[in-house]
């Protein structure tokens, strides 16, 4: 009897289980991104008995009104790449429903093309339909309290670099981030943004400065796509670079070295996302943590300066700076940590400019090791020889002084223009065999030119079989376009902008290379480069005394 009864148990067990998931799965194919799956006649009468509603309607994200876009008259919906649908789809009022004949297909292939979905949003009384595309990519939406007319209106987009009064906007910053975590984060806050860089202000599609602001205007601190969390951020245009992967691969090439060896300090950390400014759709973009005391870990010993071009600055500049307490030089040089101006915050750099770049007094390799950490400064040279930034010659970099160990380091930042990316004046160099200007290498030929060249040939070799492996960086190239285009983000930026469009006048109608171009020009630059770091010396040209 005992054994008759467990077996009833059993089976009875077995049933609701599999009533349970037959009920479970019935139900997750009715629905949808937490929306309601409609079939034609369902949508039919929704639609039938009730005028089109004209009240203001939004599509929302886990709670968060998705980016819009004004040219397609579409709502952007970010998802992941491997076609799972994750979050909530939610409207302003009533009821979301999806046609499920529209809805049920390959969603891989709906991300890369940028299919268009209708949503259906109905109370019962009145109805509106609205459409979405699905982008494989992270997207950030900015509303600004004016409404801006045009994305390319330069009175409004402001200006930094001192040519034009500065600019500053202030509105809403959306970020949309579904692939992170198990949040499927968004954020939401404040924002003050202006345009950065001198490439801002000949290019149509712009850089970006981003401040994270409270509702009182204080500093808010966010997590955006694991970058880490901080209040500023950078998003940098890509405008110059018809592939759109150079500042991506290069960057991540600085970090790599930066977690390999511990006297590399970290560089900008970026990630992809898509753009939406005042509904306008503004294309592909890299959002970049800034090199700053969050990102570095500074304390009160330390100073980081940011160096534009800062080589030909003299002891009467220094001097003239103390005496305004001026914590930057033209827009060429500033004093990044720390904030506020104190005695002696420029010496460090003046002592480091005075013997690196001015050569003042007998150079000695005991004077250079006491200044700067040479294992580093050697590093950064290697680095811009490899990716050919013919951009950061004696500029674009950050200083550290170590408050701990008495050194300088260097950083490289602003990477835009490597492998084969050029600004005007020199795109008609063979970038096969330039080389790259680096004073801080040249002052350590001058005061050992033997021992200079044994410690190039040697570092070079060791990072030629690691990191330097051309193989992996265009294994890496790749892999960025890949999902450039399995995003859909590609298709979208190259819609609006084109090859060339983002950078149509100004400095350079220049197109770059495309990706076997890049191939062509790494592998043969390589080869020249691994016959001249074998017997170094700086090339007809470059300053060494």
């Amino acid at each position: 009897m005992k054994k008759r009864l467990q077996t009833i148990l059993l089976v009875f067990s077995v049933a609701v289980l599999l009533w349970v998931v037959v009920y479970t799965q019935a139900c997750q194919k009715k629905t949808l991104l937490g929306a309601q799956l409609a079939t034609k006649n369902e949508i039919g009468n929704i639609t039938k008995n009730s005028a089109l509603s004209t009240q203001e309607c939004a599509l929302y994200w886990n709670g968060v009104k998705l980016p819009y876009n004004e040219q397609t008259n579409a709502y952007c919906l970010p998802q992941v790449l491997d076609g799972q649908a994750v979050g909530s789809l939610s409207a302003q009022w009533g009821s979301v429903y999806l046609p499920d004949w529209e809805w049920q297909t390959d969603w891989s292939n709906a991300i890369e093309t940028g299919m268009t979905f209708p949503v259906y949003i109905s109370d019962g009384t009145q109805w509106k339909c609205m459409y979405v595309y699905l982008s494989g990519m992270p997207a950030i939406a900015i509303d600004s309290q004016v409404r801006i007319s045009t994305p390319r209106d330069m009175e409004v987009y402001g200006y930094t670099m001192g040519r034009l009064p500065v600019e500053n906007n202030y509105g809403t910053i959306r970020v949309f981030w579904p692939q992170g975590n198990l949040r499927q984060q968004t954020v939401n806050t404040g924002v003050e943004w202006h345009w950065r860089g001198n490439a801002s202000y000949f290019a149509d599609k712009k850089s970006y400065r981003l401040n994270l602001i409270d509702d009182k205007g204080n500093a808010d601190p966010n997590e955006l796509l694991g970058l880490g969390e901080d209040s500023d951020w950078i998003l940098l245009n890509l405008a110059t670079d018809a592939t759109r992967v150079r500042d991506k691969v290069s960057n991540d090439l600085w970090n790599q070295m930066s977690e390999a060896y511990e006297f590399n300090l970290d560089g900008a950390e970026c990630e992809y996302v898509e753009l939406y400014l005042n509904d306008h759709y503004m294309g592909v973009y890299l959002l970049c943590t800034k090199i700053d005391q969050s990102s570095l870990g500074l304390t009160d010993q330390d100073n980081l300066y940011k160096l534009r071009q800062a080589a030909w600055l003299t002891d009467a500049d220094f001097a003239q700076l103390d005496a305004e307490q001026s914590m930057e030089w033209l827009n060429k040089l500033e004093v990044v940590w720390p904030k506020r101006w104190s005695s002696g915050v420029w010496t460090a750099l003046q002592n480091y400019l005075n013997l690196f770049y001015q050569r003042k007094g007998t150079l000695s390799w005991d004077k250079l090791e006491q200044t700067a950490q040479l294992d580093n400064l050697i590093d950064v040279a290697l680095y811009k020889q490899f990716t050919c930034a013919i951009d950061n010659s004696f500029q674009n970099q950050y200083v550290l002084y170590n408050g701990k160990d008495g050194l300088c380091y260097r950083i490289p930042w602003d990477m835009n223009y490597t492998w084969g990316d050029a600004y005007e004046g020199i795109m008609e160099q063979d970038f096969t065999t330039l080389v790259i200007q680096d004073y801080e290498l040249n002052a350590l030929y001058q005061a050992d030119a033997q021992r200079t060249k044994e410690k190039v040939a040697a570092r070079w070799s060791e990072l030629r079989n690691t990191l330097f492996d051309v193989d992996a960086i265009l294994q890496a190239m790749q892999q960025e376009t890949e999902y450039l285009v399995k995003s859909g983000a590609w298709g979208r930026d190259f819609a609006l902008w084109g090859e060339t469009g983002a950078y149509a006048s100004g400095l350079s109608d220049y197109r770059t290379l495309n990706l076997e171009q890049t191939e062509e020009l790494l592998k043969t630059r390589t080869e020249y480069l691994d016959e001249y770091m074998a017997d170094y010396e700086p090339q007809e040209g470059e300053a060494v005394g």
